[in-house]
């Protein structure tokens, strides 16, 4: 950085006496009429150590040459030098200026440090003068490359420019917005892709991003559809409020955001018309694909609902996180509704004539919003069975190859997380599960055990037994107690009399030749361990094993290949498909059932069916079962 020079010449009529002066004078007001302050030298010795000047200029006794140094100290800030100690001023008329010796970490840091680099961030700087054709020709010399402008960024442009005045306002008065659509290099540099170049006096101020506020990601022109939006925004009202450096204006961030919106509503309006019309239909799209999915927020009608999230929400996320305080104030207006008849129904004072129809308003957005709630809850169950039939038809397809096995632990983690208690307080978090699709009654259980080593989950026990389900107490797990309430009592006084057991086996599995693939003897081993057991229960309390405990035990799988000879035997359920099992002797009144997986997604989808109609919405075609 110390080796940094830069060299500023002009061929304009150079430092005459005149200028001179006002260069002596600080606060000068020589170009107030351009909207110079006088201070824009200044900002030279706080970039830069030393600033060296030459100039060649026409006096009355013909051509003279001025050089000096300007330093930043107590006195003599401009020191005279010889031109013999300075660089060389110019043939014709003009000025040089030298600075070197740049101040600072923070100009340090910030500089580029390569060539590319500096041109981008000139070019992005002056942009706007280069653009509305307010700059002089430049030339930028980079160690012998030369960059000419406004030719570098007039390239840039495509089409001709728009030009307009806005409407008058009450505070910002008419406003001049002359707009260019320019390849995407215009922006780089830049902080966003759309830029408002906002001016004072013929000259850029500040660049203002105004993506969000266009919508639209790329803009059109000449059949080219990647370009980006310059806009240069130029009035009297900026004109007056503008720092001295012209570096910023003496206005509220705030007021400066409301000016952009202003001026960005009427390029939408005026330059950028039919694309955005095309943008609004597919941002309208979006939002109800949204709603189908998370019907929740369609508690308003679709234009009240997108006049409420900003202009560029296309996102779920954007969509859900612009709503979510409507919909807060709507629950909380709902409450305070009820809150207010149960309170009229409380009076000892006779109830007024209105009663009715504010019973009639409460009840109705009550029931507005249970439909809401319930079409939310329908819809993920929806896509909850459509995505496990397709994972079931693609673990089919896979065939029965060895390195597949990972596969039926896919399919099990995807019903309920492997490896967890739902019991241990540590583990809420990673216990949320779909149990629903095995049993209604399981849907919001926590008195379960996804394949974990019976070891962990009975007391006193050593077994590496790892049954893939195991189910314990539907009416605890049904939520007659809380598992995250450390107060809470469990009735342990009688031992557990029904237990659940369920094993998934992979879809389409035809081989099950080795000893411990015999689903019988895999189940009895089980139930030999759990009978007369303890389960460690939440609050370490232990939860009994009746000696005569009835185990319903279920199987998932494909009744094919070696299953299929297995379960010969068996008794074949209600429906011909599946096979039953019933237990004697130690295990008397206890069954295995094993139910093929496309009846169990049938299962739960006819159990859902009424409230997935009632949401307006329908199966997909049913798939077929995996028996050859």
């Amino acid at each position: 950085m110390d080796k940094i020079q830069i060299v500023v010449s002009d061929d304009g009529i150079g430092l005459d006496d005149v200028r001179f002066r006002a260069f002596c004078e600080v606060d000068t007001d020589f170009k107030s009429e351009k909207g110079g302050k006088g201070v824009g030298r200044l900002y030279w010795l706080d970039a830069f150590s030393n600033a060296e000047v030459s100039s060649r200029f026409l006096s009355e006794s013909g051509p003279q040459t001025r050089s000096f140094r300007f330093k930043l100290s107590n006195e003599e800030q401009i020191q005279d030098a010889s031109p013999d100690d300075l660089p060389e001023a110019p043939s014709g008329l003009g000025t040089v200026v030298i600075f070197s010796g740049l101040r600072a970490e923070s100009y340090r840091k910030q500089f580029p440090k390569r060539k590319d680099t500096f041109l981008r961030y000139f070019s992005a700087h002056f942009i706007s003068d280069f653009l509305v054709g307010n700059g002089a020709e430049v030339i930028v010399d980079l160690d012998g490359e030369l960059t000419k402008y406004p030719e570098a960024v007039s390239d840039l442009v495509v089409g001709k420019a728009y030009q307009g005045d806005t409407v008058e306002h009450d505070e910002f008065g008419t406003l001049s917005v002359t707009g260019y659509t320019c390849r995407a290099e215009a922006s780089t540099g830049l902080d966003g892709t759309h830029q408002l170049h906002l001016l004072a006096h013929g000259r850029t101020v500040e660049p203002r991003k105004i993506d969000k506020l266009l919508g639209v990601l790329r803009v059109s022109r000449e059949d080219d559809e990647d370009l980006v939006f310059h806009g240069c925004v130029s009035g009297p009202y900026l004109d007056r409020h503008v720092n001295e450096g012209r570096t910023a204006f003496n206005l509220k961030e705030s007021k400066l955001q409301e000016l952009c919106r202003f001026c960005a509503d009427f390029v939408k309006e005026n330059f950028i018309s039919e694309q955005i019309k095309e943008f609004e239909k597919a941002r309208k799209k979006d939002y109800q694909n949204f709603v189908q999915r998370y019907p929740i927020y369609g508690f308003a009608d679709d234009d009240t609902q997108l006049g409420r999230v900003p202009f560029a929400a296309r996102s779920p996320e954007e969509f859900a996180t612009g709503l979510v305080k409507y919909q807060i104030r709507r629950d909380e207006k709902r409450q305070n509704d009820l809150e207010r008849v149960i309170g009229l129904l409380e009076q000892e004072d006779e109830i007024s004539e209105s009663f009715a129809d504010t019973l009639a308003t409460a009840t109705r957005e009550l029931q507005d919003s249970e439909r809401l709630a319930l079409a939310q809850h329908v819809v993920r169950r929806k896509l909850v069975l459509e995505l496990l039939e397709k994972l079931i038809t693609r673990i089919r397809a896979r065939g029965d190859k060895q390195e597949d096995y990972h596969l039926e632990s896919t399919l099990h983690s995807f019903i309920v997380p492997m490896r967890v208690n739902g019991e241990d307080p540590s583990q809420v978090e990673s216990t949320a599960h779909d149990l629903w699709i095995v049993d209604e009654r399981l849907a919001f259980t926590r008195s379960f055990s996804s394949d974990q080593r019976l070891a962990q989950t009975l007391a006193n026990s050593e077994s590496d037994a790892r049954p893939d389900l195991f189910v314990w107490n539907l009416a605890h797990g049904l939520g007659v107690v809380d598992p995250n309430d450390e107060d809470a009592e469990v009735d342990v006084s009688e031992p557990l009399r029904k237990v659940m057991i369920v094993e998934f086996k992979r879809p389409g599995r035809r081989q099950y030749g080795k000893v411990e693939d015999q689903i019988e003897q895999q189940i009895t081993k089980y139930l030999r361990q759990l009978k007369g057991g303890q389960i460690e229960a939440f609050n370490r309390q232990k939860v009994r094993i009746a000696s005569d405990c009835l185990f319903y035990v279920y199987v998932v799988a494909d009744i094919v290949g070696d299953l299929e000879d297995q379960l010969g035997g068996w008794t074949t359920t209600a429906n011909g498909e599946g096979r039953i099992r019933s237990l004697d002797n130690d295990f008397k009144g206890s069954t295995i059932e094993v139910i093929q997986w496309q009846d169990l997604v049938n299962d739960a989808w006819m159990r859902n069916e009424a409230t997935i109609r009632a949401a307006g919405l329908s199966r997909t075609k049913p798939l077929r079962s995996g028996r050859n």
